[in-house]
């Protein structure tokens, strides 16, 4: 019965797995339509209402490649950096961050490969890891009453899902 029901499960992962690489196959093939579109054909700004407050736009006005438009004013009270869209920034922020923590792993992983090769007692590496909660499952505390806490980004439930399963190879505690 066991093994009916671990087989089962990663017959299910497997499943998942499947559908997420589905699911991103075709998001790279638009991201790579959508970069191919940019580079060889002209953008129409067709927005007719600020993305900030929502009445009409009236110039000056600033557009971004993301169809995003903005009065200069609006922006420049609400936006922190001049090039940056400040309504796709927070997303933009988590990608980098979760870039970010994976390039961190994979530096961490190279370290823990490294000292456990040099070191005469391997399992006091392994011991000073656990130690340290470097093996601890990683967990994603978010505000699910759908406030947003000023200063801290959310993240959505794909993002999440993607960073709880994230199996990279960079990423040596997820097996």
């Amino acid at each position: 019965d066991y093994i009916v029901k671990r087989l089962q499960q990663e017959d299910d992962q497997i499943a998942q797995d499947e559908r997420l690489i589905r699911q991103y196959r075709e998001e790279t093939e638009k991201m790579r339509t959508q970069i191919k579109d940019l580079k060889t054909s002209a953008i129409v700004f067709q927005s007719a209402k600020c993305s900030l407050c929502s009445r009409p736009l009236e110039l000056p006005v600033i557009h971004f490649f993301c169809q995003h438009s903005f009065h200069t004013v609006c922006f420049e009270g609400y936006a922190e950096k001049d090039e940056e869209c400040p309504i796709c920034a927070p997303e933009n922020r988590k990608v980098l961050d979760i870039i970010r923590a994976q390039e961190e792993m994979k530096d961490l992983h190279d370290q823990f490969h490294n000292q456990l090769e040099r070191a005469n007692d391997g399992f006091s590496v392994v011991a000073d890891y656990f130690g340290r909660g470097v093996f601890n499952k990683v967990t994603i505390v978010t505000d699910q009453t759908g406030k947003r806490t000023k200063g801290l980004p959310t993240m959505d439930e794909q993002t999440q899902r993607n960073l709880l399963m994230s199996k990279s190879p960079g990423n040596p505690f997820l097996t």
